[in-house]
This record gives C-alpha cells, sequence and structure tokens, in this order.
C-alpha cells in the first residue's frame, strides 16, 4: 500500500473547497462511503478531526451539497457527491470530531412530482428517461440494451412520484439503478458499463484474499477511485475463502470466483492517518454478454 503521505483526499462544500487536497499532515479524515445497486442513492459518514469552530459550524453544513476526492498524488478522483442530511459532533480524548452524515442526491428530490401522458407506442427507455429527468438528474444508460423489449402500446401515464415509477418499471423490466456522483446509472440486468475490466490481484493492490460465494465474489483491494459501480472486474488468486449456504449439500464449481464479474456494491473505508484506505467491491457474475 502507498504510504501515509501519498494518500490524498479533498473535500468540498457548496462547491467551494472546504479542505484542499492533503497528503495527511492536516487534518485526520475518516470516511466510510456505499455505493449500492440493491439502493436506489448512496451514502457517506465523513470525519474530519478537530476542525475550526467556525467551520465546522451546523449551519454552515447542514443541508449543504458535498463532494468527496480521494486517492493518491497520481490518482485522485470523486468517490462521492450528495447532500449533507446530519453534522454530528463528537469527542476522542484530546480530539473534536465533525461527523457529516450524507446521503446522494438533492434532499428536494423527495418532493418532486410527475404528470405526464407519453402516447402510443411508448418504450422502456422513454419511460426510464422521464421519470430520472423529473426526479432532477442526468442518466447514464445505455438504451440499446432495452431494445428487445416491446413498447407499451397504448402509452403510459406518468402521475405522482417519479421515483415510486421507477422502481416498479425495474422490477418488470429487470434492471438496477442507483445515484452515483449526481448521475442516474442505469444498467440492464446481465450488461455493464462501457470499459475496461479491472484486475484485482496481489499486483494491483489486492487486500487479503477473495471469499467466493454462491453468486459472485468480494475482494478489497487498496483504494482505486477509478472503480466505478456497474463495471467490470476480474480477480486472479490462487487462494480463497469459500462463503457458500451449506458447502455439505452443494457442489462448488470449479469456475467459481474466475472470470468477468458485474461490480454490484461498492464500499470505500479510510483513515487519512490510519490503516484503511480500501475499497470492498461486491461482484455478481452474470452471463448475459455486456455492452
Amino acid at each position: 500500500m502507498s504510504s501515509y503521505t501519498k494518500r490524498q483526499f479533498e473535500l468540498s462544500v457548496d462547491g467551494s473547497v472546504l479542505i484542499a487536497a492533503t497528503n495527511g499532515r492536516q487534518f485526520k479524515c475518516t470516511f466510510e462511503i456505499l455505493h449500492d445497486f440493491g439502493g436506489s442513492t448512496s451514502y457517506a459518514d465523513i470525519a474530519i478531526y478537530n476542525l475550526k469552530a467556525g467551520t465546522a459550524n451546523k449551519a454552515n453544513l447542514k443541508g449543504k451539497s458535498i463532494s468527496f476526492k480521494a486517492g493518491y498524488e497520481d490518482s485522485i478522483d470523486n468517490i462521492f457527491t450528495g447532500t449533507i442530511k446530519n453534522v454530528l459532533y463528537e469527542r476522542q480524548g484530546p480530539s473534536t470530531i465533525t461527523r457529516l452524515i450524507c446521503r446522494g442526491g438533492k434532499l428536494t428530490e423527495d418532493q418532486t412530482q410527475i404528470n405526464e401522458t407519453l402516447g402510443r407506442d411508448t418504450t422502456i427507455v422513454q419511460l426510464i428517461r422521464a421519470c430520472v429527468t423529473a426526479i432532477g438528474y442526468p442518466i447514464v444508460m445505455d438504451d440499446s440494451q432495452f431494445d428487445d423489449i416491446d413498447p407499451y402500446v397504448y402509452g403510459y401515464q406518468l402521475s405522482g412520484d417519479p421515483k415510486t415509477y421507477l422502481e416498479k418499471l425495474s422490477k418488470a423490466h429487470g434492471f438496477n439503478y442507483v445515484l452515483e456522483n449526481d448521475r442516474m446509472i442505469v444498467l440492464r440486468k446481465g450488461y455493464t458499463r462501457q470499459g475496461d475490466t479491472h484486475i484485482v490481484s496481489q499486483f494491483t493492490g489486492m487486500e487479503g484474499i477473495p471469499e467466493i460465494t454462491e453468486i459472485g465474489v468480494d475482494v478489497t483491494t487498496r483504494l482505486n477511485p477509478k472503480i466505478r459501480i456497474g463495471g467490470k472486474f476480474r480477480v486472479e488468486s490462487k487462494l480463497a475463502t469459500f462463503n457458500f449456504s451449506n458447502l455439505y449439500f452443494v457442489d462448488v464449481p470449479e469456475s467459481a470466483g474466475q472470470g468477468d464479474h458485474k461490480i454490484f456494491k461498492l464500499a470505500y473505508s479510510g483513515d487519512s492517518k490510519g490503516d484503511a484506505w480500501s475499497t470492498k467491491i461486491t461482484g455478481y457474475r452474470e452471463l448475459t454478454p455486456s455492452s
């Protein structure tokens, strides 16, 4: 792992840099950030040690937009964008801690409504885009992934909470969505985002050994801000642990844990002056050709 002096993080609030990219000699920062296709948004718990009282003032922080970058001197990028929902003040020994409890997106999205009638032969792509536009975010989606879905011959009426409609459509047509850095990522099940396959091995920063499950693999690597949810990765390791529901009654295939996996969950953990500075990847093996 890179030494502490090469780690960097940067925190911005309402578009202004609160803590500039630092190499760890200044503020101590710890964080837990989660992007998960199992939920519609992302979450962050960011703690800054010994901020000045004026800077840490709750009135100056709560409800504001936040952007958090992390990585290394030669590779730092945004890993969370959202809104500060709560500001907590804690003490640990001589240190005062400002905890920023954040969720992806804007708090105003909870009040958004849609009232739109789409005409004959409306496609699922048009419906998804209408819902996401009403929620208020740009969308990252490959329309061609939905080419095999028949249109709604008699049109479709959208009236009410667009997030409710989006969830209903996702279950009916087999796609996942998650808010990542103020963009709605939409992927059909079995497809991945375009881009290179990330190789996770002892030579690329893998920490510990992978855990093989019945549906995929969990693996931890040193923090890599370039790895994105919905992308592809492949684990290269001669050793692994196995977490199956009942190994006495199921056959573990020789191919378990091998090949490309879709990144279904990303969990970032960091301590700018401690050991943690990692990305935990949860991947599922999906057989449909990726986009």
